[in-house]
Formats: C-alpha cells, sequence, structure tokens
C-alpha cells in the first residue's frame, strides 16, 4: 500500500466532500457540506491548496482544510487559517493521517507568517497541536417578561423584521456595511459575504425602521438562539428582542431567546444588562497563537478603546520569547525586546492563551489575581462570531 500526503487539486473536490459527508453522517447527523457551509464548501468555491490529503494508493482516506481569515481590529490586519473537515475514514483510523495533516498545516501557518489559528473541537485532542479555548463570549438570556417589565404590556414596537436571501441585494450590503463599520470584525469577502452570514441553516433578519434600515441580526435556525446583532442605536435592543420574542412567524415559540455579544461590545452589554434575566460567560473558540506580540499589540488597544487602563509594567515570557507590556497615561504598549531582563512570570505558548484571553484568568492564575496591574487589565478581549467559524 502506498500512502501520500498531499494538497488537494480541483479535481478532488467530489471525493473530498464524499469522504467529509459519510465520515460525519456516521458519526453524528447527517450532513451535506456544500448545504451547511456553503461559504466554504460550494464548488465554485473550492480553493486549491486549502485541503490537506492523507491518499492510499490514490484513494482519498483523511482531509484536513486550513481556510483563511482575517481578523480585523481597528484596521490592524492579523492573517489566520481555521482547521476545519477533519474527516479520517472509519477504516483507516489510528494510522496516524490526523496527525500528519495537522502538522504539515501548522507547518505551513508558521512558515506562511499567520498570527493565529482556530478550530471548533474536543479541548484536549487540539491541544496536542497547541490549540485551546480562549477569548471571551457572553451571552444573555432574554425572556418575553423582561421586556414586559421594561417595556410595558402596551408597546408597540418601532421597527419591523424581514427575513432575507441572497436576492435582497440592497439590504445584504447594507448589513454589510454595519458589520464593516464595527471597530472588531473578521473580514468577509464581499462574493460571498451571504453564504458566510447564512453559514449552519441561521437566518438573517434587516431591520427596518418603516423603510428605513436599522440594523440586523442573525440567529441560528431553530430562532432561539440569536449569533450576531448590530443596531443602529444599541439603547434600542430591548426594543428588538421584544419584537424577535413575539414574531408570529417565529420557530421557536419558547419564552426567551439567547443573545450573544463580545467584551468590547460596550453598547451592547449595557443595553443587554439592563433587562436580561441572566447571562454567561465563555470561550469564544479555541486558538492557537503563532505571533503573541502581533496580537497582543492589537488587543491592547482595543481594551484601551472600552476601558481606563490602569498603570503598569510587566514582564511575561513566552516560550522562548520574552514580551514587555506597559500602560502609560492609560496608554498601552508592547516591547518584543524585552529578552535581556529576567521576567515577571514564564509561561509556555498553551498557558498564555489562557493567561491573556481566558475570563478565568483573574481567578486561576495567582500572578493575575496578586498583580493589581494585570487584574485591570486582563483578560484582553480576543473574540470570535458564530458567522466566521469553519
Amino acid at each position: 500500500m502506498t500512502v501520500q500526503y498531499v494538497k488537494a487539486v480541483a479535481a478532488d473536490y467530489d471525493e473530498v466532500i464524499d469522504l467529509a459527508n459519510y465520515v460525519f453522517s456516521a458519526a453524528r447527523v447527517p450532513h451535506d457540506f456544500p448545504a451547511i457551509l456553503p461559504k466554504l464548501y460550494k464548488r465554485e468555491y473550492f480553493t486549491e491548496a486549502v485541503h490537506y490529503l492523507a491518499k492510499e494508493d490514490g484513494k482519498i482516506r483523511a482531509v484536513i482544510g486550513a481556510y483563511p481569515l482575517t481578523m480585523n481590529i481597528l484596521g490592524d490586519l492579523l492573517p489566520g487559517r481555521g482547521i476545519g473537515m477533519v474527516s479520517v475514514h472509519p477504516y483507516t483510523r489510528s494510522r496516524g493521517y490526523m496527525r500528519a495533516l495537522m502538522e504539515m498545516a501548522l507547518e505551513d501557518m508558521r512558515r506562511d507568517g499567520m498570527v493565529f489559528s482556530c478550530l471548533g473541537g474536543q479541548r484536549q485532542r487540539y491541544e496536542y497541536f497547541g490549540y485551546t479555548p480562549a477569548g471571551t463570549r457572553i451571552v444573555f438570556e432574554c425572556r418575553k417578561a423582561n421586556v414586559r417589565h421594561v417595556l410595558g404590556k402596551d408597546f408597540m414596537p418601532g421597527f419591523s423584521l424581514r427575513l432575507l436571501t441572497a436576492a435582497d441585494r440592497e439590504l445584504v450590503e447594507r448589513i454589510r456595511s454595519f458589520h464593516e463599520a464595527k471597530p472588531a470584525r473578521l473580514e468577509r469577502d464581499g462574493e460571498r459575504f451571504f453564504d458566510i452570514i447564512s453559514s449552519w441553516g441561521s437566518k438573517v433578519y434587516a431591520v427596518l425602521e418603516g423603510e428605513t434600515f436599522a440594523g440586523y441580526l442573525i440567529c441560528n435556525s431553530r430562532e432561539d438562539a440569536i449569533t450576531e446583532l448590530n443596531l443602529g442605536d444599541p439603547a434600542r435592543i430591548a426594543e428588538l428582542i421584544a419584537l424577535f420574542l413575539h414574531n408570529p412567524g417565529r420557530i421557536a415559540q419558547q419564552d426567551r431567546v439567547a443573545v450573544t455579544v463580545h467584551p468590547h461590545e460596550t453598547g451592547k452589554l449595557a443595553a443587554l444588562t439592563a433587562f436580561a434575566e441572566d447571562y454567561s460567560l465563555s470561550s469564544a473558540y479555541s486558538f492557537n497563537i503563532f505571533n503573541y506580540p502581533r496580537i497582543l499589540e492589537v488587543l491592547l488597544k482595543l481594551k484601551a478603546r472600552t476601558l481606563a487602563l490602569a498603570d503598569g509594567a510587566a514582564r511575561i515570557r513566552i516560550g522562548g520569547e520574552t514580551l514587555g507590556i506597559a500602560v502609560s497615561g492609560g496608554n498601552p504598549s508592547l516591547d518584543s525586546s524585552a529578552g535581556a531582563t529576567p521576567p515577571d512570570i514564564t509561561l509556555s505558548p498553551l498557558e498564555a492563551a489562557e493567561f491573556f484571553f481566558s475570563p478565568m484568568a483573574p481567578l486561576v492564575f495567582p500572578a493575575v489575581r496578586d498583580n493589581p496591574f494585570l487584574r485591570n487589565l486582563l483578560p484582553l478581549p480576543l473574540f470570535f462570531e458564530s458567522a466566521d467559524e469553519v
């Protein structure tokens, strides 16, 4: 038997999709990847050299995709790749194919100067490759009773909702403009923008005030979770939630909806905290950080934009690199040449992801808990939006 490790070409499309559909359908529920994630798996979007293949005698037996992503934080662009479609044929497991393909993908990411990589999957399985849960996702539980008490039982919404399709080009373009005005976001290619925001069977609603576009929301297929909400006036979020909960066409007629926001979205956080029943914090996604100086630099700027930072300094060694982090007059800075001075804290790259980005860091790391400067600074607002997951 001859085993080859290669990158896919266009002619491999059908076999790649067939293998992934078979593996995921056998393990979970029926899968049709082009239908579930058209942004990645439509035939016309299939890009050569993105999929890593293990072939036995010419037949594909394992596949991993490493899809380009760009994080835009205050205009700084951070290149990354998202790992998805991890598939090994059931009859060829335990032959090391997944490990070999992951190592190929990681080698290419480091060579190509990626700042980060991300994925979803069982924690320990991927920690062997440098990925760990990080960042902060905040989910509010909003109930009909909450908005009724805040707005009054006779409240009449000033908004209306319109469910969109790809044919609603003008409104989709307005959504794109709202998205691109965010201070922190994942870049979304214009040609496949609607395919991106409707990923995973999501529904996209335009929010209208009369005939005027006022914002949008993206919800899951069951309509019991709003995964992305962007409103021109965040102070009116309660009105929008009331409208959504009482929408007669809504599939899920429960009295509640989960609404996801991110730690730097202070306007939305203030509006939702004022009336939501409860909230929870969780990790945003699983990340592998290749370039800590670069991602820390931009996230420090984002943190300073949303919170008054206390002055102070710390030297932190990550792997073989020591970084000096300082705040003076509320302005953060990062020194990548601080190696000559002994560090205050030493971390592995895996530990560093939790240390810098986890909402648990001030509770579980004594170095943060016992240091007022770091306790004010951390966690940094690493985030990830559901529509961009792979």
